[in-house]
């Protein structure tokens, strides 16, 4: 027995075409939670790998960044110092400025599967004697 009192709808059944919105909305807020939890838990790792990449490869670039600045740094002492007298000097610190850039000294190449130098950076093999024979040409004394 159909009423056409506005009261009447609170007790009746849904209607078909109620009950499809109704489940079409929880259907979308499920997927929006999902969405939501696996995004919050792919952040979350990405986080923590992130932090625990950093804690594990930051002694090992922290120690090839010293020494690379100890070597880019003698030679632009010497150079600011002797360069103008000293052109194959100058044109080593010009080299060395470009080749120890960062890009070019912290490439996977260099790195085994657990983040470790494999032996010494080759970069740092080719600098070391061009740099220690422009110390001892000078008569700086150093250890690197």
């Amino acid at each position: 027995m159909a009423s056409n009192s506005i009261l009447d709808d609170v007790w009746e059944s849904d209607s078909d075409s109620q009950r499809n919105q109704i489940s079409y909305d929880l259907k979308k807020l499920r997927e929006n939670h999902v969405k939501s939890g696996f995004l919050d838990g792919i952040t979350h790792a990405k986080e923590t790998n992130l932090q625990e990449g950093f804690d594990e490869g930051f002694p090992s670039g922290a120690l090839l960044g010293k020494r690379v600045g100890m070597l880019v740094g003698l030679l632009q002492c010497l150079a600011q110092r002797y360069g103008d007298q000293d052109e194959s000097l100058a044109q080593d610190f010009n080299a060395i400025q470009k080749e120890l850039r960062i890009n070019k000294v912290l490439t996977k190449g260099i790195f085994d599967q657990d983040l470790n130098l494999t032996g010494e950076h080759p970069l740092l093999a080719k600098w070391k004697p061009i740099v220690r024979s422009h110390c001892d040409k000078y008569s700086v004394h150093t250890s690197f």
